[in-house]
């Protein structure tokens, strides 16, 4: 399976099968996607779309890629899947902890993820819309990822994840401010019990690295998140020391992966 990293929360995955899964797609105003990946007909390969919460570095894509792709599925948390009709998104997948969707092959179950859900309204009002998720994807080969979205630590990791879902690979954000600290996520990688982890959230170090370098420093101004590529540093150096059972995979944003 490849796995290809698009922003600082966007993951595509390339089945076995050859279906294309893409989760949290930023997107719309983002000036890290890259631009070879924001073609129509990389948007129109797409085959279904996970959202683990609706903060717009998650979600705000979707409008664009239904745009050009009108035969995408998207799977979401009940509430939030709901209010995307009134976005003029179809093809809408709700779901919620427990259950599992079964899309041509390819399980998404969602787990808990300890953190918002809220979107921004038209006038600036802020409106939450259910619960924040993270997913279990198994592919046709029985490989499963963890992609957990932002998320906290917290004994579901344990409980659900590691001993019922038994994922292979983990994808964990170690960013801090509004989730996982590197120490917490390594940790958690631990008790997940995973062979492979991927870090994610952070972002890159240098300005020109962005695909839209003007944007990215736009972006700077309002969000100071300067210091997170120092975390997943720290992340890959605490696995390498303490966990060294696991490998720790770091993509940089449009790197790819085969596990």
């Amino acid at each position: 399976m490849k796995i290809q990293r698009l922003s600082t929360a966007t993951f595509k995955f390339y089945s076995p099968s050859g279906k294309v899964v893409v989760v949290d797609p930023w997107l719309t105003n983002d000036p890290l996607w890259p631009l070879s990946e924001r073609t129509p007909e990389k948007l129109k390969e797409i085959d279904v779309i996970a959202i683990t919460h609706s903060h717009f570095d998650h979600a705000s894509g979707l409008n664009e890629i239904v745009e050009q792709n009108q035969k995408v599925f998207v799977i979401a948390q009940f509430e939030y899947a709901l209010s995307l009709p009134q976005r003029g998104i179809t093809n809408i997948i709700p779901t919620g902890f427990g259950a599992t969707v079964d899309f041509q092959g390819i399980k998404f179950s969602p787990v808990p993820a300890s953190h918002t859900n809220s979107h921004m309204l038209s006038d600036g009002k802020m409106e939450v819309i259910g619960t924040a998720a993270g997913y279990i994807i198994e592919f046709e080969n029985g490989q499963k990822v963890y992609m957990s979205g932002d998320t906290g630590l917290m004994a579901d990791m344990k409980f659900v994840v590691a001993d019922y879902h038994k994922p292979h690979i983990a994808i964990l954000p170690v960013c801090g401010l509004f989730m996982m600290e590197p120490e917490q996520a390594a940790y958690a990688a631990n008790v997940i019990g995973c062979s492979h982890v991927i870090p994610f959230h952070d972002f890159p170090k240098n300005v020109s690295d962005a695909a839209n370098p003007e944007g990215y420093a736009q972006f700077l101004k309002q969000f100071p998140v300067q210091d997170t590529y120092k975390k997943s540093d720290r992340f890959m150096e605490i696995i390498a020391k303490e966990y060294p059972h696991i490998k720790a995979i770091y993509l940089p944003i449009g790197g790819t992966a085969e596990i």
